[in-house]
């Protein structure tokens, strides 16, 4: 496996890298900026909550429709022309005065044209190292990743809390245009061909890797919704607020110490069984926040690996011109596992107890185990030679 230095010294990585973490930098803050400025504007948590679903739902559907178009339309066409829909929509979700019903379907219309940055970029990640450094490169990018999930939400509760909602909104607009134009400014993306696919919409979906990974990563993301639900339902938002962080902090400093393990087929599950122990062990003491932090903290040093890993995997076993599909699905199914989760930690909540629904989370993370550790023959070895699956 190579060093995190060696990839980084590889031609282009610095700049791609970069620059994709600030077209993506928006989703970190799109929720928290959705809910308080819709709020602010109808005074309605429910229109506010539908708003953000709707956008979640408008992902889940364009980012598979839109990675596979970037063979047909260009990647950089595509990019720039889904991040201008988007940031237009958003800006009028800050700027016009509208009704709550047309700001919840301009929040649909904002999910549903985001640029599928994270499909483009992996699709791009395995031309720019060789196979013996894959693994080091996703690790990297996951780990880097917590970056946006760490300050998004910060950066959006301050600008709401200095200046205005409307000053996030419009911020957050900013960003995602000028992230998307310095992206596909890079050569390595505005060069980019990627040849049209000879699936049908969905085929890449007959690729079992692929669909395994689906279910994997929405069983995982989904662990994630008991815990920042769950933990919001046990403490007042200050606190939950530090608590939750901690699985963010645990997955960045754990993306750099153990993202580049990925010696056997069966890392994936080794990572996994590590979040599930770090879920589990909440319950010793499930009224403590600091036990809770501790907890979620010892889960979060294997997600970033886990996340890193699963899309090693799609890069090293699917060709070149289904990449951006199956990146795509794949996101979809996250998106979906979070959501699903979500509704489920809800009821939980009402039905039995806050500290029940931390449940969740450990449920979703033992599933994703147990599929990783039955499907690790399906795996590739992502640190030795692999050859595409058909």
């Amino acid at each position: 496996m190579a060093t995190y230095t060696e990839v980084l010294r590889r031609p282009g990585v610095i700049r791609v890298v970069s620059s994709q973490l600030l077209a993506r930098f928006p989703f970190g803050m799109m929720t928290l900026v959705f809910v308080l400025h819709i709020y602010s504007k109808t005074h309605s948590y429910a229109l506010a909550g539908l708003a953000v679903g709707l956008e979640t739902l408008g992902v889940a559907i364009g980012s598979p429709l839109l990675g596979r178009w970037m063979a047909s339309l260009g990647v950089r066409r595509l990019l720039l022309a889904a991040a201008s829909v988007s940031a237009l929509s958003t800006l009028l979700i800050g700027l016009a005065p509208l009704s709550g019903e047309w700001l919840v379907l301009l929040c649909f219309l904002v999910g549903i044209s985001s640029p599928p940055i994270q499909s483009a970029v992996r699709t791009v990640y395995p031309l720019l190292v060789d196979k013996r450094a894959m693994g080091t490169l996703y690790a990297l990018d996951a780990s880097l990743q917590e970056l946006i999930w760490v300050i998004g939400p910060v950066a959006a509760t301050f600008i709401a809390a200095g200046f205005s909602t409307t000053a996030g909104v419009v911020v957050m607009a900013a960003i995602q245009v000028t992230g998307a134009i310095w992206f596909t400014s890079n050569r390595e993306i505005s060069t980019l061909d990627i040849p049209k696919s000879q699936r049908r919409l969905g085929g890449v979906l007959r690729q079992k890797i692929v669909f395994i990974n689906a279910i994997i990563g929405g069983l995982l993301v989904g662990s994630f919704s008991g815990v920042e639900v769950g933990t919001v339902a046990l403490f007042d938002k200050t606190t939950a607020g530090f608590v939750i962080a901690a699985l963010s902090v645990g997955s960045l400093i754990g993306g750099f110490a153990l993202g580049r393990r990925t010696k056997t087929r069966y890392a994936l599950t080794k990572f996994l069984a590590v979040v599930t122990l770090g879920y589990f062990i909440v319950f010793l003491m499930p009224s403590s926040p600091l036990w809770l932090a501790a907890s979620w903290f010892i889960a979060g040093l294997c997600v970033a690996p886990a996340l890193g890993l699963l899309g090693a995997i799609i890069g090293a076993a699917v060709k070149t011109q289904d990449a951006p599909e199956a990146y795509g699905w794949v996101g979809s199914g996250q998106t979906a596992g979070y959501a699903a989760a979500a509704a489920v930690t809800g009821f939980v909540i009402d039905g039995v107890s806050a500290q029940a629904s931390l449940l969740v989370a450990g449920v979703c993370a033992l599933l994703a185990t147990s599929v990783a550790w039955f499907s690790a023959g399906y795996t590739p070895v992502i640190s030795s030679e692999h050859n595409e699956e058909d």
